[in-house]
């Protein structure tokens, strides 16, 4: 069976695991690839327009694999940690996946919920393998080889290196000794690590002498530790590991800037993104510019934004402003 992946959303998170699930067990995995253009206009043109850009994107990677392979992956995520819930979108994504294709494509969609117990996502992930195999012991070595592989990703991710290099274990690293600047670009793996939609804005930043900071990088310690001091908790598993993470830059000195990448209009992120300003404020006072991306976005003035953030952060920085720590890695 030939099975695609989407190239969006949580592929940046999960896609390494999926893949390497799936073609242990025999699947022939194609995957949508880069957004391009033509992604991104194809997408918009069917999701609705009240739809994140992120979600938009989405649509149109569904679009290119869909005359391509037999069925279509799209995993349901309502729940990846106790107490908390995913954004509304990825409770949604194999709806709007069967909604988007609108030809009765395949779409094999297990629903991972950590609120119903480690053995319900056991359960979903054997009855995946099930669709390949009627053999367990394959089954479970699949999802071992899959899981150890995902860990190797994100270890990679948190060692400094960019979605693409962790992808493929290439060498380099967003951090490089001799930079005089280092800038936190927090948000969710698919609003930094697209490309796209962000204009290659991590690899621009290496050009200009800067250290990109991602919300991985940044110790899971000083995440947890940030959280627990909100007077109130978020539910939103995804959306604390980027409060954590904007929270922890701040209180730590970690960063001499903070850039949060947002896609218009997420609903959750305008949420976070006032708590953030509001709390750096009170505890660190980092500088911080918010990006919110959309299809409309042009190039000239996304860059203008980054270009005028990095020149005030050498200012600051010739005026021998508090030192930022290490990053423990």
């Amino acid at each position: 069976m030939k099975v695609g992946i989407p190239g969006g959303l949580l592929y940046y998170r999960y896609g390494r695991l999926w893949n390497s699930f799936l073609r242990a067990l025999g699947a022939e995995v194609v995957e949508s690839g880069q957004t391009t253009r033509s992604i991104l206009t194809s997408g918009v043109s069917k999701a609705e327009n009240e739809s994140c850009l992120a979600v938009k994107v989405f649509y149109g990677h569904v679009l290119a694999l869909q005359d391509k392979v037999d069925a279509l992956f799209v995993p349901r995520l309502v729940s990846v940690k106790k107490r908390t819930h995913t954004c509304p979108k990825m409770l949604g994504l194999p709806d709007m996946a069967r909604a988007a294709t609108g030809d009765g494509s395949t779409i094999i969609s297990p629903t991972i919920d950590f609120q119903s117990g480690l053995w319900h996502n056991y359960k979903a992930v054997y009855s995946l393998g099930r669709i390949f195999t009627s053999n367990p012991l394959r089954i479970i070595g699949a999802g071992i080889k899959a899981w150890r592989e995902h860990r190797l990703y994100l270890e990679r991710l948190t060692l400094g290196l960019d979605h693409k290099s962790a992808l493929e274990g290439e060498a380099g690293s967003l951090l490089c000794e001799g930079r005089e600047l280092r800038i936190g670009v927090i948000g969710h793996h698919y609003n930094v690590y697209d490309t796209f939609t962000t204009m290659s804005l991590l690899e621009r930043l290496g050009g200009m002498g800067v250290d990109a900071v991602t919300a991985d990088m940044v110790p899971e310690k000083l995440r947890d530790e940030e959280l627990k001091r909100l007077p109130k908790d978020i539910y939103w598993s995804y959306e604390q590991e980027v409060a954590g993470a904007i929270l922890a830059c701040s209180r730590h000195r970690l960063v001499d800037g903070i850039i949060f990448m947002i896609s218009f209009p997420c609903g959750p992120d305008s949420i976070i993104r006032v708590l953030c300003e509001q709390e750096n404020k009170a505890i660190g006072n980092v500088p911080m510019l918010t990006l919110v991306m959309d299809e409309h976005t042009g190039e000239g003035g996304f860059l203008t934004r980054i270009e005028a953030f990095v020149d005030m952060l050498r200012r600051r920085k010739v005026r021998n402003e508090e030192p930022r720590e290490a990053i423990a890695v």
